[in-house]
């Protein structure tokens, strides 16, 4: 019975915490959240950061130059040699 008070306070304690705190912890998870998806965006769309330690001094949103997105465009993926294997009877 001891044990089963003791879980139950520790629960409640928790919820009432939770209650008091999930304003700033539900701002600070939305932040993370939004630096992640914005990471992996450009990432994947290949921007540089304008607001990264080498390009501080620039204001300007930089976008890739288009030899680059040619080059990226004709680049294919490199397979080994093909191999004919033959049938021995």
């Amino acid at each position: 019975m001891k044990t089963f008070l003791i879980i139950l306070m520790v629960l409640i304690a928790l919820r009432i915490l939770f209650k008091i705190f999930r304003k700033p912890i539900l701002a600070w998870l939305g932040k993370k959240a939004m630096q992640r998806f914005q990471k992996s965006f450009e990432k994947r769309a290949g921007f540089n950061n304008p607001y990264s330690a080498t390009n501080k001094s620039e204001n300007a949103y930089q976008t890739p130059d288009k030899s680059f997105k040619k080059a990226r465009s004709k680049e294919k993926k490199k397979v080994g040699e093909y191999v004919d294997f033959e049938e021995i009877d």
